[in-house]
């Protein structure tokens, strides 16, 4: 059979035998049919493993194969129909995706050789699992601890709590105990100075008002070390305290008579107690008045937010605090001027009440022309998220 070019079909090279043929035709057949199975496979392995590397290539590669099958069956009609040309174009673009395959696949072949072996997977699989057994015996053992810790806790605070009863139980009742004879000496010195008159002995009734002035300051200091206690034991409830207004009604009420200028540079709101921060500036305040030597007392304000929290500084125009004195103003019973009144306590309720706002006072050493507190208080803490809104 000749085409209208007068191109031979192929099988005339075969002399038509019909071994040959079958022989050729099997073979196509059975490349082909082999050729358009291993795309499929491919595919299915790159569509079921969306991990899979190197996924460009594999489309590729599955294009080549086909194309390459589609040869070989190209092959076995042009043994009948000599349809060259278009054989030509078929193997053309086979070439073509061939070398396109070819020149994709070989940068890719360090990749594929630096990719781990089986055995090295094992081997590292065999780590993690050992590493992942060690973490969980550890968290075990943290736990364990952990709970060991709670259980302490809880111990120490119900015995902490068992001793500030009792602590709490013998002020109150020393308290109780130790004002009465002070009220009876008191009264007893009452009823001395009115039998021994008003011409009696000037010199022994300079004593009987000794006797009396000490016998009150000793009321005043039980009820000073029982408000302590009491301070002690105080968990401080948090809301906002506008600074101003707080010290301005505190001066009204404590102080309307007293020449004091006030002078608020910054006005924070504190987060606190408001009592507690009440009780805190009207010492701070007192100690002011009290140590002052000026006609008219100046009390200056600021503050500022640190990446502490935020810092208080309240200065008064006083003395100012020796240096050798500055550790001790913050103990019980510490003063550092005897011929001032007072109980030497006022200072120390300002460090219990910074303590329980989880801050601390201290006096700025560096400051001229006066006395100048600083007060530490921690930052805010931000609401959670899952809080509702108000």
């Amino acid at each position: 059979m000749q085409s209208l070019h007068g191109f031979m079909p192929h099988g005339m090279c075969y002399l038509w035998r019909v071994d040959i043929l079958l022989m050729h035709v099997t073979a196509d057949v059975l490349i082909g049919l082999s050729y358009f199975s291993i795309p499929v496979v491919i595919w299915l392995i790159a569509l079921r493993r969306p991990d899979i590397l190197f996924r460009p290539v594999a489309y590729l590669f599955i294009l080549f194969i086909i194309f390459c099958g589609a040869t070989h069956l190209f092959s076995i009609y042009t043994i009948w129909t000599p349809a060259y040309f278009t054989e030509g174009v078929l193997k053309l673009v086979t070439a073509i995706i061939s070398v396109a395959t070819a020149v994709t696949l070989w940068p890719l072949l360090p990749k594929a050789l630096a990719m781990p072996s089986s055995a090295q997977l094992k081997r590292s699989n065999d780590s993690l699992r050992d590493e992942v057994s060690l973490r969980i015996g550890a968290e075990r053992q943290l736990k364990q601890l952990t709970n060991s810790l709670e259980r302490q806790v809880k111990r120490r605070t119900a015995d902490l709590e068992r001793s500030n009863g009792t602590l709490r139980d013998f002020a109150a009742g020393a308290s109780h105990d130790l004002k009465a004879p002070a009220r009876q000496i008191s009264l007893l010195t009452d009823l001395a100075q009115r039998e021994l008159g008003a011409n009696s002995n000037e010199k022994v009734l300079g004593y009987l008002h000794d006797v009396k002035s000490k016998s009150r300051d000793m009321l005043m200091l039980i009820d000073t070390l029982l408000s302590y206690s009491d301070l002690v034991e105080t968990k401080a409830v948090s809301s906002a305290a506008p600074l101003r207004p707080l010290l301005e009604k505190l001066l009204d009420a404590y102080y309307p008579k007293t020449p004091i200028r006030l002078n608020i540079k910054e006005d924070p709101v504190l987060v606190g107690d408001e009592t507690l921060l009440s009780h805190l500036f009207r010492n701070l305040v007192d100690n002011a008045v009290k140590y002052s030597d000026k006609s008219e007392i100046h009390l200056t304000v600021d503050a500022r937010n640190t990446q502490e929290g935020l810092l208080v500084r309240f200065a008064d125009n006083g003395p100012g605090i020796p240096e050798t004195q500055m550790d001790g103003v913050f103990k019980m019973m510490q003063r550092y001027r005897s011929d001032v009144p007072g109980s030497g306590v006022g200072l120390a309720f300002c460090a219990r009440i910074m303590e329980a706002h989880d801050g601390k006072i201290s006096v700025d050493r560096h400051y001229e022309g006066g006395a100048r507190f600083l007060l530490h208080f921690p930052p805010a803490e931000e609401p959670a998220d899952d809080e509702p809104d108000h």
